[in-house]
């Protein structure tokens, strides 16, 4: 739905100026006029009357032959006449100036003729009005000679006249000088700052924080522009002190990164150190063979199928040391930080084959489930292989050497989650809620940081996971990872 336009302010004030000017005037003019008219009416009934009452004078001390020269010269005295008249008892005219005799006596003049006695009314509508009056009898020798009747016309009302008209004018010239006027004294003082205050507020909202809004107005319209430039000015502020603090904290982050990424080293490192110890016994025994062999060639077999069984079997053990030792190795070198496309069985079997030479693991059983069919999850491969295999230690050393691990992996809704299931005697219940903990650890002083499920979480968390620790036939940890 569409918003209806509305005029802007100075054609509402300059509408409602004008509006209010005219009816104002119109009024004024209105009450002047019906008072003008009041007063000509009484005017003119005035000297109507008068005139009667002269002309009855005069006739009464008249020949009857000079009646119609006495008539006409009240009608040619400047009076505007429609009846001057003077008719005997039976209504035969002696003497007529304007109008004519009735064929028969209406009540006026029979009120004259034989009631003797004056009588005056207004006559006609509002476009046409008259005075008429009936003068006392003309008395003659003491006889009733005749009447005199005499009308006068009023001033008129209607459009056409001539007084209405002048009103009218004057009540729309006045009106348009008044709103001229208005509109320029309201644009200057009203309009022109009012347009410059919403130019700055635009040109604040817009981010030039800092403008100021100079005006030459009212004191309310300085007062609205003062508020205005002290809200720009602690904008300004704001923004320097919001960018400090952005950049702060930008440094701050920084700084967390670099001492996370410490920490993350230094619990690998932990890792490296707890895998080499295991490792180095686990390397001794094929060097100690490889060592038996040649001492046994450098002796001197005789016996060229025996050398290359002793060669074989000492090439085997060689190569069982370099596994051992390129998958610590690959487990040491610090990642790249870049995240790539993993195959959830092949994440596991990785871990379990980095551990399985750990004596802590001579004794345990370590099961895989994982479907081949599940999708791949895209992480940064290297730190999640090093949760793994932080989850394979801690289960170990919690088994105490003998028990069962099982690594699993399992599509749930939109996630995958890889779960170290161990059957040992899981999480104390006051420990539970503690194990991602930073420095918190169940382990005799100096056989644990207490930072490696710390790490595990910003690990699995830094890869748009989660990871929970429950207590469900022994320990379970579960992560969930994203697809």
């Amino acid at each position: 739905m569409t918003e209806r336009s509305r005029p802007g302010l100075w054609a509402e004030i300059a509408l409602a100026l004008a509006l209010l000017s005219l009816a104002t005037i119109l009024l004024n003019a209105a009450l002047f006029w019906l008072l003008g008219n009041r007063l000509e009416l009484e005017r003119r009934t005035d000297l109507a009357l008068s005139a009667a009452r002269a002309l009855q004078t005069q006739l009464e001390t008249a020949d009857t032959e000079a009646y119609p020269r006495i008539l006409r010269a009240y009608g040619e005295g400047g009076l505007e006449l429609t009846q001057l008249y003077v008719v005997d008892e039976a209504l035969n005219e002696l003497a007529s100036q304007a109008g004519e005799p009735p064929a028969v006596a209406d009540a006026e003049l029979r009120e004259a003729l034989y009631m003797k006695a004056e009588s005056f009314q207004v006559e006609g509508s509002w476009t046409g009005r008259r005075a008429v009056v009936v003068t006392e009898p003309i008395v003659r020798g003491g006889k009733v000679h005749g009447a005199l009747r005499l009308g006068v016309a009023l001033p008129g009302g209607g459009p056409i006249s001539p007084g209405l008209g002048f009103v009218l004018g004057f009540t729309l010239l006045s009106a348009t000088m008044v709103a001229l006027f208005g509109y320029a004294l309201f644009r200057r003082r009203l309009i022109q700052p009012v347009t410059l205050l919403q130019a700055a507020t635009q040109r604040i909202a817009g981010g030039e924080f800092g403008h100021i809004a100079e005006l030459d107005a009212a004191e309310e319209l300085q007062q609205l522009a003062g508020a205005l430039n002290v809200l720009s000015v602690s904008l300004a502020s704001y923004r320097e002190r919001t960018a400090s603090q952005v950049e702060s904290l930008e440094q701050a982050n920084e700084e967390l990164r670099q001492v996370q990424e410490e920490l993350v080293r230094s619990e690998k490192l932990a890792g490296v150190g707890r895998l080499a110890a295991g490792i180095a016994h686990e390397v001794g025994n094929p060097l100690a063979a490889v060592l038996g062999y040649m001492e046994l060639l450098d002796t001197g077999v005789g016996d060229d199928a025996l050398e290359r069984e002793l060669i074989g079997r000492a090439r085997i053990e060689v190569d069982r040391i370099h596994i051992i030792i390129r998958q610590l190795l690959d487990y040491a070198r610090p990642g790249e930080g870049e995240r790539t496309h993993v195959t959830p069985r092949a994440l596991l079997e990785e871990a379990v084959a980095t551990v399985r030479p750990q004596p802590a693991f001579k004794d345990i059983t370590l099961h895989i489930e994982a479907s081949d069919s599940l999708p791949v999850v895209h992480v940064e491969e290297d730190k999640l292989h090093q949760v793994l295999i932080n989850l394979l230690l801690n289960a170990a050393d919690a088994l105490g050497g003998k028990g069962t691990i099982t690594l699993g992996a399992r599509l749930q809704g939109n996630e995958l989650c890889l779960s170290c299931q161990d059957d040992g005697p899981g999480f104390e219940r006051d420990v539970l809620s503690k194990v991602f903990e930073p420095f918190f650890t169940t382990k005799e002083p100096g056989a644990g940081t207490g930072l490696g499920l710390a790490m595990c979480l910003r690990i699995v968390e830094g890869q748009g996971g989660w990871i929970r620790a429950e207590n469900r036939d022994g320990a379970r940890l579960t992560v969930g990872l994203p697809v």
